[in-house]
């Protein structure tokens, strides 16, 4: 299944990946760790499967932090200097997708029909294929249509923190996946709306990759976010980057499924179900790691003794465990932590305590 038009990756390596601290921490964000083990980062990984995408690594952008310049050039030396966006001050994703919108738009030779895809950097596939074909078919239904293309997948359990899309009528799709229009997203709903939602079989986990043209974008934008796309207009053709500084912290901080998906009218999904691990909280090392009979999982050097369901990661000696169950146990240079595996997501607030206490370093 071939595109119509160039296909160009905006992948969204910023962040500092704070619900998976202590392994991620300023000095040095999860996008950029091995966590499986096999020698590349998350966002090697990213930019991997993107180069099927799109062919080239001249139509790969990576949208970071100005801190994380260093990381990303020395990770992917063969990306060129233009394509990588650093946002002076993070604004969350309608921002940085428009930044990097309006950075495409002025490439020389950009076709207004070009299709644009924006990829999160902390995905994970236990199957790669199913998500090609999902990605395919996303980049052939925004080359076809006027539509913002949402990729979602099918929900398995009641979860309470993913965003969902409420499926509308199916669209000709060309591909073996569905499509259909997108009546209404919703975030992150209670446990037992997101019950309702599995048991009606009528919604989609949202998976926050996108796929639409260029022109249609940037219409949508200045449609539905004005003050976004004036802000970002001012920079000048091409894009003055020293005038970034000034206003891009201006702009509002919202992301693009608040700023524009949840309001705009042409909106299609592909009805996928690959599996999907993100990568957001220390939890969900459990689906990368191989696990014990007794549900054990770790990396680096430990061992487990009349003990389950413990997750450890260690980059340095050796962390053993005896005769405890349910714990996450994390060793890193300068920071260790412990705590049970169903307080996991308190570690934010944890975190959020750190500068309070004079313990910013460890951040």
């Amino acid at each position: 299944m071939v595109s119509n038009y160039p296909v160009y990756a905006v992948i969204l390596a910023g962040g500092q990946g704070t619900r998976l601290w202590p392994i991620s921490r300023r000095s040095r964000p999860k996008q950029f760790l091995d966590l499986t083990g096999n020698g590349r980062t998350m966002l090697q990984e990213t930019v991997r499967r993107a180069l099927h995408l799109t062919g080239s690594i001249q139509q790969v952008l990576v949208l970071a932090g100005r801190e994380q310049e260093e990381w990303v050039k020395e990770q992917l030396p063969d990306l060129p200097q233009t394509n990588i966006l650093l946002e002076p001050v993070s604004r969350n994703t309608a921002p940085g997708l428009g930044l990097a919108a309006f950075f495409l738009s002025n490439m020389p030779g950009m076709l207004d029909d070009a299709v644009m895809l924006s990829l999160p950097v902390d995905h994970m596939f236990k199957d790669e294929e199913p998500w090609f074909l999902a990605l395919h078919t996303a980049i052939q239904a925004a080359s076809r249509t006027d539509a913002l293309v949402a990729v979602g997948i099918q929900p398995t359990f009641p979860a309470t923190g993913y965003g969902y899309q409420q499926l509308g009528e199916k669209v000709d799709s060309g591909s073996s996946l569905s499509v259909h229009r997108v009546l209404k997203f919703i975030e992150k709903p209670s446990s037992e709306v997101a019950r309702e939602f599995l048991e009606s079989g009528q919604y989609l986990w949202n998976t926050g990759t996108y796929a639409w043209k260029l022109s249609v974008f940037l219409s949508s934008l200045k449609t539905h976010v004005q003050s976004i796309y004036s802000g970002l207009e001012s920079l000048g053709t091409p894009p003055d980057i020293h005038k970034l500084e000034q206003v891009y912290p201006s702009l509002e901080n919202i992301s693009i499924d608040h700023a524009l998906m949840e309001k705009a009218a042409n909106v299609l999904t592909v009805s996928s179900n690959f599996e999907r691990i993100d990568v957001g909280s220390l939890d969900s090392l459990a689906e990368i790691w191989e696990n014990d009979q007794e549900g054990n999982t770790g990396f680096g050097n430990f061992l487990f003794l009349e003990s389950s369901g413990n997750i450890i990661y260690n980059d340095e000696g050796l962390v053993t465990l005896l005769g405890v169950n349910d714990l996450v146990v994390v060793r890193t240079s300068g920071v260790i932590l412990v705590c049970p595996r169903d307080r996991i997501q308190e570690i934010k607030d944890l975190v959020g305590n750190l500068p309070g206490k004079g313990l910013e370093e460890f951040l």
